[in-house]
């Protein structure tokens, strides 16, 4: 007679219990699907429509010239990059959603992307006084090595300054904090225009460009300056996983539990300011991606924090890729910023959060 410890499974229960059978492992195939055919698409569709096979002979090296260069130089390192900012606003956002328990929180919100973008224009301003050219193209190089980290200076001050301001009695309130992002942003916002008419150069549209959050023209450098920062940020966040899930209760609770708030806190808040803020300073500030998707991933995954990670990620890249996609393909050949058509989606959206708060 057999043990019932060592009776096999029975068939119909056995394929339950294997990895990738899950609702959980379901949605994130779904998710990585989502995101495949976005990435795909973003390759093939544009001004001119590529088929499959021209894609993949594009990408082997095994087509003509134009095909390739179209497909390898320029659609290919645009959607990677899109890709990549996606991750690095959705991620930022779910962060200070988090850290703030405001649903509202988001890096353009809270005023980082302008902090972020003012800093960036003066460093650029600077910079080309210092590397002056009569082509306003020739010093992109200058700018992308450097960008990011001035970003990152003024995203991380505007930060801290929404962080301690927001704060009542001794405690973070959601909607001061939200308030003051907003009053924070708009005289940023007012500053980085003043600089621009200061400048008064035919970089001017370049910037200006830039500032709507645009991915045109980007290439395989952008790529290489963007991707050391997504791979910090992801380290960063997956440190972050387990403080974040004490960090739901409130601060006695979480204190009894040995977490030492204040510096898990601080750790959050420099990830979330060095995702968003990279971004900006490679493509520009591109908002509501850090507002939409937290709320999408929360909704699929409810509490799970590493599932909600990783759909942030995917659906980040995806919502990324798709605006910019959008933007220039529906009326082509002109092109709209994948900051204006992500706004365009979540505007709406963040309309309806707005009616829903007490």
């Amino acid at each position: 007679m057999t043990h019932p410890a060592t009776t096999p499974p029975r068939s119909g229960r056995r394929w339950s219990h294997l990895p990738g059978t899950g609702p959980v492992a379901r949605l994130l195939l779904t998710g990585g699907l989502c995101l495949v055919l976005v990435a795909v698409a973003g390759v093939q569709l544009g001004a001119v429509d590529l088929t499959w096979s021209q894609v993949w002979a594009g990408l082997t090296g095994d087509s003509s010239e134009h095909v390739q260069r179209v497909v390898f130089e320029l659609r290919l390192p645009r959607t990677l990059t899109g890709a990549l900012i996606g991750i690095h606003f959705a991620l930022s956002g779910w962060l200070l959603q988090l850290l703030s328990r405001n649903p509202l929180a988001e890096a353009g919100i809270l005023g980082i992307s302008a902090g972020a973008s003012l800093v960036a224009v003066i460093a650029f301003i600077i910079g080309d006084w210092m590397v002056s050219s009569a082509d306003p193209y020739n010093n992109t190089s200058f700018a992308l090595q450097y960008l990011p980290l001035f970003a990152m200076v003024g995203g991380l001050v505007t930060a801290l300054a929404v962080y301690f301001l927001g704060m009542r009695h001794g405690n973070l309130s959601p909607v001061k904090m939200t308030l003051t992002g907003a009053v924070i942003a708009g005289m940023l916002h007012a500053l980085t225009t003043g600089a621009l008419a200061f400048w008064g150069h035919a970089h001017t549209e370049l910037v200006a460009q830039w500032l709507a959050g645009s991915l045109y023209g980007a290439q395989w450098q952008h790529l290489r300056t963007l991707l050391p920062w997504t791979l910090i940020g992801l380290v960063g966040v997956a440190l972050l996983i387990r403080p974040l899930d004490v960090m739901q209760l409130d601060d006695q609770h979480a204190r009894t539990l040995g977490l030492g708030l204040n510096r898990w806190r601080a750790f959050a808040l420099l990830i979330a300011t060095l995702l968003a803020a990279s971004a900006v300073g490679v493509v520009g500030p591109v908002g509501f991606v850090g507002l939409l998707i937290p709320h999408i991933s929360r909704r699929l995954a409810g509490a799970n924090l590493p599932v909600q990670l990783v759909l942030c990620v995917l659906l980040g890249a995806v919502l990324a890729v798709l605006a910019d996609l959008l933007g220039r393909t529906l009326f082509t050949p002109y092109e709209v910023p994948v900051g204006v058509v992500s706004a365009i989606l979540g505007v709406p959206f963040f309309l309806y959060l707005l009616s829903r708060q007490p």
